[in-house]
């Protein structure tokens, strides 16, 4: 910093100590009672005072037996220097509030199945704990948050557990829940009402919320386990809906035959749409969910407490989410 700076900086820094030791004279009218406040001696504020006179060229202070009293200047300076003082109170408080937001905030990916039963209540005790934390939320498709964090976009993502994973993701994986999918279908769908196997699916069109996308697969080695999967659900003889909303897939499945296999934890809310499971005589398919992060930032406060919450949400919901 250049001499001039550095002089410049000492100087509003004594400056700044002796309007706070004035505002303290002016509010107690008595150099001994203010000196007492400001753990000084009287000797030494009735120096510093007359610092700050001489430094504006102007006396502050009518001296009597009684006491002290403000002169013109005195008020004026009073007057405004506490309206500095509420100002630098209110700076401090706005970079302590940014500082908290900085250090607490969250940016988070799930898919659509995770949203409302775990992630939404999870996120509102977070709130309650940081009202200052900024908050960004990304639902979809697993490979596409996992290419988001792996590019630093989001934090962490809650999500089914990805088989053949690249090695070269060095990513940690916290297991959670087991879950089971259902089949789902509009009110009055032909297959409700009776036990269905998958050969009963194959008649009608099959629904994928979020898909993979081809240009997200070079995150997987072992491709095998996908296929199997598809192969497994006859998805290659089939008509295939698809969508990255949960809004347009609840849509397409109250406006079609088509038949949408789902997590579980979704069916209370698909049943407010009119939307209901099949009964399945063989289990449709299963997987682990769990919490995917970088290993270097597993041991981070924010994200410490946050898998806290998310674990305390899974106990909550029991049986209504979880088998693990």
């Amino acid at each position: 910093m250049p001499a001039m700076e550095t002089g410049k900086t000492q100087g509003l820094a004594i400056v700044d100590k002796l309007l706070q030791q004035f505002l303290e004279v002016a509010s107690c009218k008595n150099l001994s009672q203010a000196a007492k406040r400001l753990y000084l001696s009287q000797p030494t504020l009735t120096h510093n005072m007359k610092r700050l006179e001489a430094s504006l060229g102007l006396e502050l202070f009518t001296r009597s037996a009684s006491g002290i009293t403000l002169t013109e200047s005195g008020e004026l300076l009073h007057e405004q220097a506490r309206i500095m003082q509420r100002i630098y109170e209110q700076t401090l408080h706005k970079l302590e509030f940014i500082r908290q937001r900085s250090e607490r905030g969250l940016r988070i990916g799930a898919g659509h199945a995770w949203w409302h039963p775990l992630l939404r209540p999870v996120l509102q005790q977070y709130r309650q704990q940081h009202a200052a934390a900024s908050l960004n939320v990304d639902l979809g498709n697993h490979l596409r948050l996992l290419d988001m964090l792996l590019n630093g976009d989001i934090d962490l993502f809650v999500g089914h557990e990805i088989h053949g994973l690249t090695s070269k993701a060095g990513l940690l994986f916290v297991p959670l829940f087991l879950s089971h999918d259902e089949v789902f279908v509009r009110a009055g769908h032909p297959l409700l009402g009776r036990p269905c196997h998958h050969s009963d699916l194959l008649d009608y069109p099959s629904l994928l919320v979020t898909p993979d996308e081809n240009r997200y697969l070079h995150l997987v080695d072992d491709l095998q386990p996908k296929k199997q999967q598809r192969s497994l659900l006859q998805l290659n003889e089939k008509i295939i809906y698809t969508s990255n909303s949960i809004m347009v897939s609840i849509d397409l499945i109250r406006d079609t035959n088509a038949v949408m296999p789902y997590p579980r934890a979704m069916a209370r809310f698909f049943y407010e749409f009119g939307i209901q499971p099949v009964t399945m005589v063989e289990r449709y398919n299963q997987g682990v969910v769990g919490v995917y992060l970088p290993r270097e930032t597993a041991d981070d406060p924010h994200v410490t407490q946050l898998l806290t919450l998310i674990r305390d949400q899974v106990n909550h919901l029991g049986e209504r989410i979880t088998t693990f």
